[in-house]
């Protein structure tokens, strides 16, 4: 009988700590000035959604800036990460794109957008190519940052 005990006690605790969980990942940092938290935002992000959570990906403030084709492909020229070559900027962006394309979401701040001049109607000329943004704004990030069991904040 205690065997049988052990066995469910442990079973129970494998399952428990597979469970399906919902991530929010909000990057409000500036790339530029603090590359390190985008990279670490990218990663978090990316490794929960490998692991099968749900993940939504915020971006707002300076953060949208991860986003803009012309700051994640120069991340390398802020950072030793990645040894002082491009490959910390493509890692990012390839990250972020098989984040979008494999079932990851992604939220930006239409606000914070609009102050670098980049809307709804002109994003294409100016950032990478997500398969699909939801443009928010605190309401959203208030909805979406409730839904989840684990928030990282960079």
């Amino acid at each position: 009988m205690k065997k049988i005990l052990l066995i469910f006690f442990l079973f129970s605790i494998s399952v428990y700590s597979q469970e399906k969980k919902n991530y929010f990942v909000h990057l409000s940092s500036d790339p530029m000035f603090n590359p390190s938290a985008a990279i670490m935002s990218i990663h978090a992000a990316s490794e929960a959604l490998i692991q099968g959570h749900d993940v939504t990906y915020f971006a707002a403030g300076d953060g949208v800036k991860i986003l803009m084709m012309n700051v994640i492909t120069n991340l390398h020229t802020v950072t030793h990460h990645g040894g002082n070559s491009d490959r910390i900027s493509k890692m990012a962006m390839n990250k972020l794109l098989e984040f979008s394309n494999n079932g990851g979401t992604i939220h930006v701040s239409a606000g914070s957008f609009l102050t670098y001049g980049i809307t709804i109607e002109n994003h294409k000329d100016h950032l990478i190519n997500i398969s699909k943004i939801n443009w928010s704004y605190p309401k959203e990030l208030i909805e979406e940052s409730s839904k989840a069991d684990i928030v990282f904040s960079y």
